[in-house]
């Protein structure tokens, strides 16, 4: 089967294929490996700000040269992913079925990992009122935030106020994965 079941490794044009050198190709299968695991790790983290991005409206997601804004961050998490797949590309090419395998276990375990480790998504109503409370009290919130939290407050106040009381919540049954909030 030719080069493509042996340890010959080609690197940057550079060819290693000493039999008693073993080396290079241990080298070139854990970098693989690595990789493929980062390269999960870096899809899940900007996945994670790209669904935080579209949730937010294009005004408010910041420049793409501050990482501290969504824009900035996913941008930073693309760059990163960009030059990790440009590596594994490089890998990749004249190599054969062991960097091949190395890849594949790579993105098995990196998906394995990523997936095992990373906090699950919950939306609670209870929970974003609390935050919207804890953000109130936070000198760190921006005014435009804290104007959308008094607003929404405030309707909430008048809901409440009426002599009607809140929305009747009569005939509703619980799914029993979120409590029913009741004011």
């Amino acid at each position: 089967m030719g080069s493509f079941v042996s340890t010959k490794v080609v690197l940057f044009g550079a060819v290693f294929d000493d039999p008693d050198d073993a080396w290079p190709f241990v080298f070139v299968v854990i970098m693989a490996f690595l990789l493929q695991w980062l390269a999960n790790y870096l899809w899940s983290r900007n996945s994670q700000v790209t669904r935080e991005l579209l949730q937010t409206a294009p005004e408010n997601r910041g420049s793409p040269l501050n990482i501290h804004s969504l824009m900035g961050e996913s941008m930073m998490w693309t760059l990163f992913s960009t030059i990790v797949w440009i590596c594994r590309i490089t890998l990749v090419f004249g190599n054969n079925l062991g960097i091949f395998i190395a890849v594949l276990i790579g993105n098995l375990w990196g998906v394995y990992f990523t997936q095992k480790s990373q906090d699950a998504d919950r939306h609670y109503l209870a929970d974003d009122i609390t935050r919207m409370l804890d953000n109130l009290e936070n000198d760190k919130c921006n005014d435009c935030i804290r104007t959308k939290i008094e607003s929404t407050l405030e309707r909430l106040r008048t809901v409440l106020d009426k002599p009607s009381g809140p929305p009747s919540t009569e005939g509703y049954q619980s799914t029993g994965f979120q409590p029913l909030i009741v004011f």
